[in-house]
């Protein structure tokens, strides 16, 4: 009995979030160039909180298996996206000379 408890509890939290990659940007001081990487985030899905029986049961099982296939599916995109962006970074900035001495004398003043 506390396993299939577990379980709908299990079902019912996971079954409230679906998860979705999401590009952020910022700026890279180094560089100065604006940067970008991507994120994972969580978005609210629909309240299942009204349904009794086995039709309530299969509901939140299916729901709570789209939960897991997004975290999966948008979790792999990330890690993908932020891979490739990491490689394009790679070669690093052409950051000229003259800014880095120009960078020194600003900080020791």
């Amino acid at each position: 009995m506390r396993i299939a408890l577990l379980t709908v509890l299990a079902l019912c939290t996971l079954s409230a979030c679906i998860f979705v990659p999401k590009e952020v940007q910022y700026f890279d001081e180094r560089c100065q160039i604006t940067m970008r990487k991507h994120v994972l985030s969580h978005e609210e899905m629909g309240y299942l909180g009204g349904c009794s029986d086995k039709a309530c049961a299969v509901l939140m099982a299916g729901a709570g298996i789209v939960s897991a296939a997004s975290l999966v599916v948008s979790g792999t995109i990330v890690m993908t996206q932020n891979t490739l962006t990491w490689l394009e970074q790679q070669d690093g900035c052409k950051v000229p000379e003259n800014s880095d001495s120009e960078l020194q004398t600003a900080q020791n003043t």
